[in-house]
């Protein structure tokens, strides 16, 4: 066999040995020396899920000082222009990649910090999102004037703890001393459902209890931040931290606000000047520096689901951020929502209110027409009739001490409206769509649900009538018919458009919706829960969770049993949530509403989730998940979904864990569904959601 042929090699003059040498020494060692380059990893906002990863950018000499970490900058991505944030800087790059630099610095001011960016994509990733999706839901829209200014000095809180409250609670002195001496507990308050002068401890004022967690949070030299369901719950509680604490010391960051306004509050909290933030969802992310306590009010409320990309919920979210910023979490409310009862079953929540015997000593009473043999025979048209006589008698009462609230849990007096001769339905006839309407003074208003249309005047296509009747009797009807029957009293609707902000003392009907009451001077004398079936009745895993905390709500606005408070709920006394009201018990309700959950596998107690989409779409992604995950997932459906005129077909699948399944693993089987959608360009917008009790 011949030899392999060896290299030749030729002679290499002696001047020149030791250039050759030194040029291959910088061959060997070029790949193991660091780039003295500063590199910008940008988290940039292109939409797309599968790009939902750092790119690299070379920093421009001229902005070598200038970039860092949390500054918003522009840089193309695949030939376009894109807005990014920073996520890191460094001089780290893979080797042989020729980066292009970064074309624009928007601006000096940093907008979002490490511990923000951190949380920001664990947020992402239980949720099955990206971070540019969490980042926009958490992060303003710049105010250009407003950052080039120069705005006052932002006021140190300073003030005394308030008494009551918490602090006549044994539970409640224990938090606030373990928040003062910089502990970080983890409790749920279900606030004690009462108002009025016969409180004199305190234990139904919520505003009081979270304004103590705020003080005993600044006495351990820590941030605060505390998350309301609407506006109006933040205007009362920032009024009354600052009655406490001093004016222009809270930090207020909500949707509502002029973008001037709350873009120099979020600047006030990232430059470390604010202590204390208070605000609606996104707050719940406010880069707040040393956070010593995040709290949520109405932590069941449906208020606190984002209803954009990627659909977080704000308890979820402080919870998980709880965990992330080692710091102490107070979840609040009149009742208790199920993922805090399998919090508080599993022990990584403690439970504090008032005892059974305080509760019963200052609560209203709660009672239900036709519950026991002796009230049928009293009245045995209790369980038949819209008003009986136990509401009636209780409503007459109550009037002869001050307003009385009747809650009707619908709005307007034509919902589903049909011709009140031969019963047809009223369709819009421009799409076919559902009608609503509203008598006025000049008759009826009648306008479509989907495109607008106006139907005045209106006509029976069939028997040719004019007059219209309401397929469900609404806030409207109640209040003409209540009006009715107590002639001499004045009469509020305070639902729809027209919603009332509050009333006084003097006697009055109040008809509201669930969420429109309005806040009475000293409490209402009685409330009168009616159509608790229809309330009950609406389609939603999450629907009796909801109307249980409504109700709850209401019942918090009635004046003390000390002061002759009383409350009527109209409906069935054997249901679950109806005895639960009676009992004054929402936390047992959602512990045995857990435990149904629990054998029908659904969230919180087994991992779901939806897909939703063209069918196409969620045929495709129905098929990857099971080649994905196999077994490990139960997917139901697809199943078309209701949708209005002009609208794509779109259906749905269910997806639900089985065995050990995590929310982290299903969250990232379901984001790569998401990928794998924009990165083959597939027609259509693919919709996930992780958890949704709210669409179930």
């Amino acid at each position: 066999m011949p030899w392999p042929q060896l290299p030749t090699f030729e002679r290499t003059p002696a001047s020149d040995t030791s250039s050759v040498v030194d040029r291959n020494i910088s061959r060997m060692t070029e790949p193991l020396l660091e780039s003295t380059s500063w590199i910008a990893h940008v988290a940039v906002s292109s939409g797309l899920a599968h790009l939902d990863r750092p790119f690299d950018y070379l920093i421009p000499d001229e902005l070598v000082d200038r970039v860092q970490v949390g500054v918003r900058v522009r840089v193309k991505l695949a030939g376009r222009l894109c807005d990014g944030i920073v996520v890191s800087v460094d001089h780290e790059q893979e080797p042989g990649v020729k980066l292009v630099p970064v074309v624009k610095l928007v601006s000096d001011q940093v907008v979002s910090t490490p511990d923000q960016l951190r949380l920001a994509r664990k947020v992402a990733d239980h949720w099955a999102g990206t971070l540019d999706e969490v980042l926009r839901w958490a992060i303003p829209s710049r105010h250009a004037t407003t950052e080039a200014s120069h705005p006052p000095p932002w006021p140190a809180p300073s003030g005394a703890m308030p008494s009551g409250t918490l602090r006549v609670l044994s539970g409640g002195r224990h938090f606030l001393d373990l928040v003062a001496a910089g502990e970080r507990p983890r409790v749920h308050w279900r606030v004690t459902p009462v108002c009025g002068p016969g409180d004199d401890e305190g234990v139904g004022d919520w505003a009081n209890g979270l304004v103590q967690a705020v003080c005993a949070t600044l006495a351990s030299g820590r941030s605060a931040i505390i998350c309301c369901p609407t506006l109006e719950d933040v205007a009362t509680l920032r009024a009354r931290i600052e009655a406490v604490l001093g004016s222009g010391t809270v930090a207020v960051l909500d949707a509502n606000q002029p973008a001037s306004t709350r873009w120099r509050h979020y600047l006030a909290v990232i430059r470390g000047s604010a202590k204390v933030v208070i605000g609606t969802r996104s707050a719940v992310m406010a880069p707040v520096a040393n956070l010593g306590l995040i709290a949520v009010w109405g932590e069941g409320s449906d208020l606190h689901d984002e209803p954009r990309v990627p659909y977080p919920n704000t308890r979820d979210v402080a919870a998980l951020r709880s965990q992330s910023d080692r710091c102490a979490l107070l979840l609040a409310s009149y009742s208790c929502s199920v993922r805090s009862a399998s919090w508080l079953e599993s022990g990584w929540l403690v439970g504090i209110g008032a005892d059974r015997q305080t509760i019963r000593s200052v609560c209203a009473p709660v009672r239900i027409p036709g519950d026991s043999d002796i009230a049928l025979a009293r009245d045995p048209l209790a369980r038949s009739v819209r008003v009986p006589d136990l509401a009636m008698a209780t409503i007459r009462d109550g009037l002869l001490r001050g307003p009385v609230l009747v809650s009707v849990p619908r709005v307007g007096d034509l919902l589903s409206p049909s011709c009140s001769r031969c019963r047809t339905s009223v369709k819009c006839p421009s799409c076919g769509g559902p009608v609503t309407g509203r008598r006025v003074e000049t008759g009826v208003e009648l306008h479509c649900s989907w495109c607008g249309n106006r139907l005045s005047p209106w006509r029976c296509p069939e028997c040719g009538c004019k007059e219209v009747r309401s397929g469900i009797v609404g806030a409207t009807t109640t209040a003409s018919e209540l009006g009715r029957a107590f002639p001499d009293v004045p009469v509020v609707d305070s639902s729809g458009s027209h919603v009332r902000d509050n009333v006084d003392s003097l006697p009055r009907l109040v008809i509201a919706t669930p969420g429109a009451e309005p806040v009475p001077a000293s409490g209402y004398s009685c409330a009168v829960i009616l159509d608790a079936v229809s309330s009950l009745s609406r389609p939603g895993l999450s629907t009796v969770e909801q109307t249980v905390g409504r109700w709850m709500t209401i019942l918090a606005l009635v004046r003390s049993v000390r002061d002759g408070g009383r409350a009527v709920i109209v409906g069935p006394s054997e249901d679950a949530a109806l005895q639960a009201m009676v009992r004054n018990d929402p936390i047992g309700w959602a512990a045995g509403e857990l435990k149904d959950r629990r054998e029908a596998q659904f969230p919180p107690a087994t991992p779901c989730g939806i897909v939703e989409g063209e069918p196409q779409a969620v045929v495709l992604a129905s098929e990857r998940l099971k080649e994905a995950m196999g077994d490990k997932l139960e997917i139901l459906g697809p199943v078309p979904q209701l949708r209005r005129a002009g609208e794509n077909e779109r259906d749905r699948i269910v997806v639900r864990a089985l065995g050990r399944v995590t929310v982290g693993e299903l969250s990232t089987a379901l984001f790569s569904l998401r990928s794998k959608h924009t990165m083959n360009h597939e027609q259509g917008i693919l919709r996930v959601v992780i958890d949704p009790a709210n669409l179930l």
